[in-house]
């Protein structure tokens, strides 16, 4: 049996390698397992020994309670340990395969992939008990079984359970079950077969030319120990066992805590790996963070897959470490490349010669790789995997190499994904295929790569067309508007297609399709090239009547027909556009919109005035809007009926009239039950890092979440996926997701939930809150109302919950000692010109007096949190940076925002946790306090931005200039400038140029530890965040 080992090392079955190995040399290193929770704590050494004794512990465990099986499929739902190693091999001695989804997946995902795997079993460790059992609930036929932990199987007694079979007999039956990432709609199972994995040992020994290397051969080398991450769920993570028990190459597995870039740091510096593989993500995180570069320049090889390393990145690592980039998929396995002999072209894969690999052109300099079927299956998995495949098209695309054409790189799918220029993704197809259900329609192709927004080209069925005798496209468009309305609810509000960015196809130029049917999407697109870009520089929107004269009834019922054109329903004239649902993109379709009009009524250079989005932003109904075009028209404006400062106060005192009175008694929430929050906003930026510090306090007991969303808790799930942090399933029994509506009496809840709240909550931290600089106070109200609600909420329940709101510095952002202190004090502040002139600032300053008076008049705790320093894709500095990399120019100051005292979002989620404890403890001797959470630490953004300019290759120009440039740049002519629709903000900053009044920040500084131990924003952070905001 030892020769067939060494001669054949690829005709083997797994289960029968390990038992092998225990019983030839039981103490053949297998893997490394941390001790403790912390890399520092070491590690203890997995021999092959202990994997065959707890397989065949597992093996005995299987048979007394699921029985034997005969090719059936049994499900495993695990934390992230070795455990998935024991099952999936138990299963298979046992006579079934293993079916493991991903511990990510929604109910709907879990419960489709069950149907259609139809398990007899479902096993899981404790941690997803709660999960288990409420998918039995949708699929009661199957039995669950939670297993015992490594220790009991380690520790537990077992008889030895032989596997008998060859791998002649089992070649073709599977083995395990994975699936796809339900990228484009539900996910769908993947069957591995036995013979799929014995290709990974064949690739190991794949003859190439004398001296190259592959990924594998160099992964073999003497000594190696390989540091993997990957969940063991997916076959990249899988794939480490695979390589210990084929190849004999150990690995590492991680503590399981919240995966992140220190993390790996440390298990670096204690473990000393030779090799890591990490996902492009984690280097580039690591890369960030002070010392990472140092600390992957200790391992011998560094590899990565699943997604393309940034290029500035691997440029800089491969001078300090190896890297070599893997190549494959779960169908397909490894593919065989070589290393590229130069390390400059660390990025580029030179496919094995003899490999059967062929790059069939698809346009534009790109090529699908494409496998085919050589003599046998020994080195590709794809053939097993499909084994009546002759030909295998991946749907990736490759660029070839400038200069050395036998090397190519990656550059994406061939699939449906539309990327706007601002970075949105969405997939088009259930939008196309909702269209395309209206007869007159044949097909239906949406488009918008690198544009600002989408577009629409629709396919007439021409016989109907000319049965229904339409003569003009507007009258065809206008058929199928409602349909078009319809699968506008399909997608995201930024992926909608306006009515007037709808095109429709020539008779003569038919969609070109594939032989299943289907539209060819990259074809079409270069056939109706100049129709698209027509689209997009449209000067006239045909779907309306032309405004008949210049009187305030002739323009009121135009502005509405504009208004209901874009939401596709009726509101009220006096309905605000924001709260009604309008967004960015309408708002500037609707200028637009506007703007013809007026200038088509009336030639008269000094009454053509443009409407801006600013205006609009100003005026948000379709009765104070009409008075603006009216005016532009007549060559007056609407005079302010109010000033600020009145309109203010006013909505302040509306919220503040009819306060309940004060609580007559409190009863304290036991602290041996733990702290119950009610956290709003949770699946945001900042919420999901606050949700993330929450649940890694045992003293919390249980945190409702309260989302606008339907789908929040999947939006979390993904959410806390993409950041690395604390994964929801894990912590399903410590939280519940409840869809709120915060304009809404009682949080928009039904009755029992709100009821059931008002008897557990003990905190309230809300987040939620409508990010828009552009917005007048007036689209804020809702966001008000919601505080109103929580002080009512508070002042019901059992307990009192301490509201803390998360506020802004905005909201004393125009601060100035003539207003009674040097600095911005941590306190009170009504003077509403301490406020920045914007909706945001306002309506965060009127709830902050909101809450003072409820602790002052209803005896409600309350703490007020002015942040600064987190940001979504959409807010200002991260449109800055991305506005600035396509305009070659970096503002060298940014007026009144010149001092970075930004704090990075896991830290500011820190503090904000501690400040709650502490003021937990003190609320009885203060009902309110207020913490500014900026950085005490300032630097200079001058000097930052020569740095980002330095490495960005951008010229730094003064402020002035930058917003000039911007100005002159269009939403068409310029894709990827989002701070187009913030200039009214950005030429705020520079009025605001000048001295910036110090703010206090003693309070925060006693309340937290982590605040005190604040370093200054450091190059290394912008790098990393510049990268966030530019990529993502």
């Amino acid at each position: 049996m030892g020769s067939m080992y060494e001669t054949d090392p690829g005709r083997r079955l797994l289960p029968s390698v390990v038992d092998h190995w225990a019983a030839v040399d039981p103490k053949t290193p297998f893997c490394n397992l941390p001790n403790a929770i912390t890399p520092q704590d070491g590690f203890h050494p997995v021999s092959f020994g202990d994997i065959s004794h707890c397989t065949d512990f597992m093996c005995g465990w299987i048979e007394a309670l699921v029985g034997r099986g005969a090719g059936e499929t049994v499900a495993y739902l695990g934390v992230n340990d070795i455990r998935y190693l024991v099952v999936f091999l138990a299963c298979n001695k046992m006579g079934y395969n293993v079916f493991l989804p991903s511990t990510r997946n929604s109910d709907e995902a879990h419960v489709h992939l069950l149907q259609a795997t139809s398990p007899v079993a479902f096993l899981y460790t404790p941690e997803f008990r709660g999960k288990v059992q409420g998918l039995r609930v949708h699929y009661p036929k199957m039995n669950i079984f939670e297993i015992p932990s490594l220790d009991s199987m380690l520790a537990g007694e077992a008889q030895h359970y032989p596997y008998t079979k060859s791998f002649e007999e089992e070649e073709d039956q599977v083995s395990v079950v994975m699936h796809t990432s339900g990228t484009t709609g539900l996910p769908k199972p993947i069957y591995l077969t036995h013979g799929f994995f014995f290709t990974a040992a064949n690739l190991a020994n794949y003859p190439l030319p004398r001296g190259r290397s592959s990924p594998l051969s160099q992964m073999q080398l003497e000594n190696n120990v390989v540091l993997t991450v990957t969940p063991f769920f997916h076959i990249m993570g899988f794939f480490p066992f695979i390589a210990a028990i084929l190849l004999r190459i150990p690995f590492s597995v991680p503590p399981l805590k919240p995966l992140s870039g220190q993390l790996v740091m440390d298990i670096i510096e204690a473990w000393k790996p030779h090799t890591a593989f990490l996902p492009p993500s984690l280097i580039e995180d690591i890369c960030s963070t002070p010392g990472g570069m140092n600390s992957l320049a200790k391992l011998n090889r560094l590899y990565f897959g699943g997604a393309p390393l940034a290029p500035k990145t691997g440029d800089i690592l491969r001078e300090r470490v190896s890297i070599i980039c893997a190549y494959g998929s779960t169908e397909m396995g490894l593919v065989a490349a070589m290393i590229p002999e130069d390390s400059k072209d660390w990025s580029y894969f030179d496919w094995a010669p003899g490999y059967n690999t062929f790059m069939d052109p698809v346009g534009d300099d790109l090529y699908e790789l494409v496998l085919r079927r050589g003599e046998n299956r020994d080195w590709h998995a794809i053939f097993h995997t499909f084994p009546t495949l002759m030909e295998y098209h991946t749907k990736d695309l490759f660029r070839q190499h400038p200069t050395k054409p036998n090397l190519w790189q990656y550059a994406g799918r061939l699939d449906d994904i539309i990327v706007l220029s601002n970075g949105e993704k969405f997939n088009p197809v259930t939008m196309e295929k909702r269209i395309e259900a209206v007869p007159l329609v044949s097909r239906a192709l949406v488009v918008g790569q690198g544009r600002f927004q989408a577009a629409l080209l629709l396919e007439p069925n021409w016989d109907l067309w000319d049965t229904n005798g339409f003569t003009a496209v507007e009258a065809f468009i206008g058929a199928v508007w409602p349909q078009v309305q319809d699968a506008n609810e399909s997608v995201p509000t930024y992926a909608r297609v306006m009515r007037d960015h709808i095109g429709i196809a020539a008779r003569v130029k038919p969609f070109k399709t594939t032989a299943k049917g289907s539209t060819q999407r990259r074809q079409v697109n270069d056939d109706y090239k100049s129709e698209i870009e027509e689209l997009y520089n449209r000067e006239n929107d045909t779907s309306l009547d032309v405004l008949e004269d210049g009187s305030l009834e002739s323009v009121e019922q135009f502005v509405r027909r504009a208004v209901i054109n874009q939401l596709g329903r009726e509101i009220g004239d006096e309905d605000d556009l924001y709260v009604s649902g309008f967004d960015s993109l309408q708002t500037t379709s609707l200028a637009n919109t506007l703007s013809r009009a007026i200038k088509a009524k009336d030639t008269d250079d000094h009454r053509d005035e443009p409407v801006t989005a600013h205006m609009i932003y100003n005026n948000p109904s379709i009765a104070s809007l009409s008075l603006v075009v009216t005016g532009l028209i007549d060559g007056t404006m609407p005079k302010a009926e109010i000033s600020r400062i009145d309109r203010i106060n006013e909505l302040f005192q509306s919220f503040t009239n009819d306060l309940p009175g004060p609580r007559k008694t409190t009863a304290s929430r036991p602290a041996s039950k733990g702290n119950v929050v009610l956290l709003t906003g949770s699946t945001g930026s900042f919420g999901s890092y606050v949700l993330d510090t929450l649940l890694g306090d045992p003293s919390v007991k249980k945190i409702y979440c309260l989302n606008r969303s339907l789908d929040a808790e999947s939006r979390q799930t993904e959410s806390h996926h993409e950041k690395r942090l604390r994964a929801i399933e894990p912590n399903r029994n410590r939280l519940e997701f409840v869809q709120a509506d915060f304009s809404e009496d009682q949080l928009g809840l039904p009755h029992v939930i709100y009821t059931e709240l008002l008897g557990e909550v003990n905190v309230v931290i809300h987040n939620a809150w409508k990010v828009d600089f552009n917005q007048s106070l007036a689209s804020f109200h809702p966001m008000i109302k919601s505080v109103r609600s929580l002080v009512n909420f508070s002042s019901e329940a059992k307990y009192c919950p301490h509201l803390f709101f998360v506020s802004s510095i905005s909201s004393i952002g125009a601060w100035d000692p003539s207003m009674g202190h040097p600095s911005a004090p941590e306190g009170p502040v009504h003077n509403p010109d301490a406020a920045l002139k914007q909706g945001y600032a306002e309506s965060k300053h009127i709830a902050e007096r909101l809450c003072y008076t409820a602790s002052d008049k209803v005896d409600i705790p309350t703490t007020i949190l002015r942040v600064l320093g987190s940001w979504n894709s959409r807010e200002w500095i991260p449109a800055l940076m991305k506005s600035s990399i396509s305009l070659g120019q970096i503002p060298s100051t940014l007026g009144g925002a010149n001092e970075i005292n930004w704090i990075p979002i896991d830290s500011l989620a820190e503090i904000v946790w501690e400040i709650i404890q502490y003021r937990l403890l003190l609320q009885s001797e203060s009902t309110s306090a207020t913490f500014h959470l900026v950085n005490p630490r300032i630097v200079d953004w001058t000097a930052l931005s020569a740095h980002i300019g330095q490495k960005l290759g951008l010229q730094t120009i003064a402020l002035s200039s930058w917003i000039q440039d911007l100005d002159k740049a269009s939403q068409t002519d310029a894709k990827d400038t989002p701070a187009v629709t913030l200039l009214g903000f950005f030429r705020g900053l520079l009025r605001n140029n000048g001295s910036v009044s110090v703010i206090d920040v003693s309070k925060a500084m006693e309340a937290s530890n982590s605040m005190r131990r604040l370093e200054p924003v450091t190059v290394a952070m912008m790098d990393n965040w510049a990268r966030q905001w530019v990529y993502n």
